[in-house]
């Protein structure tokens, strides 16, 4: 009934009183069955106002009734009942009201009681619409117990209505009929709301000298909403509280940042495309930050003090000042003295890890890593001007750049990014692994990748085991993952992923490569220990029961072989359970894990290919076209392609491809 309330309070304008009631009743509800009965009239046709709350009481002990005000109301003219009548349906009152008033509108009139006297607003009629009458006024006043109204000021102003407030009668105090208010402040003190009951007959509404006053004897001094108030008023609809004051929140200081002025994200790399030859050029890439003497590497902003806030009631509220922020830096750098600034010491490869930047010097080989060069192993950032031949290394605690190709490497690793300009055809050997970045490659063919980040490739993964920490994206215009194993925590993004023939793929998501390889290689040790204990468990039983039928004696040596076995049983026993624990501790570690990763396949994904999203399986057995597919607790869900974060972010970052753009 609170819907019917707020429908009718908004037709206030548009509706006269014939009667009204007071009821005792348990509910709302319960009152205006009662008064419908009483007036012989439908619901919908009634008003009321609840005078006072009831209460339940404990156990029926103490309970108190609803008092509630019922009023028989009825429209002006037909219309205005089928205005009221779709409002009851849900219609949006603004909608409708627009509607009507487009052409024609009613004209209205409000009487309102105030401590100043009794005041009459008639707003006049619009085009076709009804004119109010003086019979209308009347009957209002008379509705309302209203009998010292001057007459003569009543029909001058329904004759020619100003649409402005005139005063027609002298309040006379009426206590018991007076409107009521009483003000709920929040428990944080930062907000402070009025709840109206309207007046009765004659009774008084509030004015804005109440409020304020009324406002302040409870305390609340700071954030009076004083247009907001008056405005509330003016309307008188008390079908909804008023927020009448609010407190200012405190304000926190801004933390300190540090500005870097070389590039530390390598997210922003762009692999571009020849638009002749429609192959990709690494010679742009850029994907070395290099720094000269001198030149400033970051820049630290200084923490913001904090501003203080203010309750309604005046209570101060502490702001905290932004915390500060010490730029970290390593060798080949100089801070200056206010540690506010870092430039570079050297000339070098800028390299940032675990938040803190450095200066490394770079080695630069012209030709092949082979035997006139023999393996390479750099503190700093290494870039290889050929390729890295069949079982040579190259190891760099910076960054790695092979322009060339790199072949059956015994290793290619580095702590920071590795770039392959050519791609890598490992034929089964190499292996190339970042222990802190990612890797950037043409294609991979028959190798062992590894990256603590992401694997980026611009053609193709064939036959290769990859494991990246973050996303694997392989999205060129001939992209395609096919064989292998595919291990990624967040994401595996390709064109196209198995074969025709139905290629065995296995692709893992939602899961770091390296717990789940821990996992791989905690059950095959955990295999490993069960067949070793299975036979030590019989040579134990063998010997025990040569010992028994001999009368409890073997030979020494038997008898030192048994003490040995036991002694081995035992410890393979306590290894066994040490595993079984590190195991449970890895599933829970699992089953805690945030509900993520994907796998999409912009054009196309294959049956034979093998899905594992943490620790559930899908076997693809029909292809699938332009698909995401992610988990949801223990479903599969199906969706629309999505290309990879990296391409959303940098448009046309991926080779071969025209643009970067979702699907209508």
């Amino acid at each position: 009934m609170g819907t019917l309330k707020n429908i009718l309070a908004s037709l206030q304008d548009e509706i006269s009183y014939e009667d009204e009631i007071e009821v005792y009743a348990d509910s709302v509800k319960q009152a205006l069955e009662l008064a419908s009965k009483e007036f012989r009239t439908d619901i919908s046709k009634l008003d009321y106002e609840v005078i006072q709350k009831g209460t339940s009481g404990f156990f029926g002990i103490g309970r108190q009734p609803y008092r509630v005000l019922v009023r028989k109301v009825t429209t002006q003219e037909s219309d205005d009942v089928t205005l009221l009548e779709k409002k009851l349906q849900g219609v949006p009152v603004e909608d409708l009201v627009l509607e009507k008033r487009e052409k024609d509108a009613d004209g209205s009139f409000v009487i309102r009681v105030l401590r100043s006297g009794i005041w009459l607003t008639v707003n006049p009629a619009k085009g076709r619409g009804r004119e109010v009458s003086f019979n209308d006024v009347t009957s209002r006043l008379y509705a309302m117990q209203i009998n010292n109204a001057d007459i003569k000021k009543v029909e001058k102003e329904v004759r020619k209505p100003s649409g402005k407030p005139v005063k027609i009668g002298d309040w006379i105090p009426r206590p018991e009929w007076d409107g009521t208010m009483s003000i709920e402040i929040t428990d944080d003190e930062m907000k402070a709301y009025i709840h109206f009951v309207a007046p009765r007959y004659a009774g008084r509404h509030m004015d804005f000298e109440d409020v304020v006053s009324a406002l302040r004897a409870n305390g609340v001094v700071v954030g009076i909403k004083e247009e907001e108030i008056k405005q509330y008023l003016e309307k008188m609809d008390y079908t909804k509280p008023l927020l009448a004051a609010e407190g200012d929140p405190p304000r926190h200081g801004k933390d300190a940042y540090i500005d870097y002025k070389v590039r530390i994200d390598k997210s922003t790399i762009k692999f571009e495309e020849d638009k002749e030859t429609k192959r990709v050029d690494f010679k742009d890439l850029d994907l070395l930050e290099n720094v000269v003497v001198g030149q400033i590497l970051a820049v630290k902003v200084p923490p913001e003090e904090g501003i203080p806030g203010r309750t309604v009631t005046n209570r101060v509220l502490p702001a905290r000042s932004g915390k500060d922020v010490q730029i970290r830096h390593g060798k080949g750098t100089i801070l200056s003295e206010d540690g506010m600034v870092l430039t570079a010491e050297i000339n070098g490869q800028v390299v940032y890890q675990n938040g803190k930047i450095s200066v490394e010097p770079v080695l630069y080989i012209k030709g092949d890593v082979n035997l006139e060069q023999g393996n390479v192993i750099f503190l700093g950032s290494v870039i290889v001007g050929g390729n890295v031949q069949d079982g040579f290394k190259v190891k760099a605690a910076g960054n790695i750049e092979i322009k060339g190709v790199v072949q059956k490497a015994d290793v290619v690793e580095a702590e920071g990014d590795i770039i392959i300009r050519g791609g890598i055809v490992g034929r089964g050997e190499a292996r190339i692994e970042s222990t802190g970045g990612s890797i950037y490659t043409k294609f991979i063919q028959d190798a062992y990748v590894v990256a603590e980040k992401d694997v980026i490739v611009a053609e193709g993964i064939l036959h290769s085991f990859v494991d990246a920490g973050g996303k694997v994206l392989c999205n060129g215009k001939r992209a395609k993952i096919v064989g292998g194993r595919i291990r990624a925590g967040e994401e595996v993004n390709a064109r196209f992923i198995g074969a025709d023939a139905s290629t065995k793929t296995e692709i893992r998501v939602g899961i770091n490569p390296k717990v789940h390889q821990q996992m791989v290689e905690m059950d095959q040790l955990k295999r490993q220990i069960d067949e070793e204990l299975e036979k030590i468990k019989k040579d134990v039983t063998t010997l025990t029961i040569q010992k028994n039928n001999a009368g409890g004696k073997l030979p020494p040596d038997r008898e030192e072989l048994l003490v040995k076995l036991k002694a081995q049983q035992q410890k393979l026993v306590t290894r066994q359970t040490e595993i079984a624990m590190e195991l449970d501790e890895l599933k829970a570690y699992l089953s805690l894990l945030e509900q993520k990763g994907k796998i999409c396949a912009e054009k196309t994904l294959f049956p034979g290919v093998e899905i594992y999203i943490k620790d559930k399986k899908y076997d693809v057995k029909d292809p699938y076209n332009y698909i995401r597919i992610t988990l949801e607790g223990d479903n599969w869900k199906f969706g629309e392609y999505e290309p990879p974060t990296l391409l959303d972010e940098q448009a046309r970052i991926m080779p071969g491809r025209r643009s970067i753009s979702r699907r209508r």
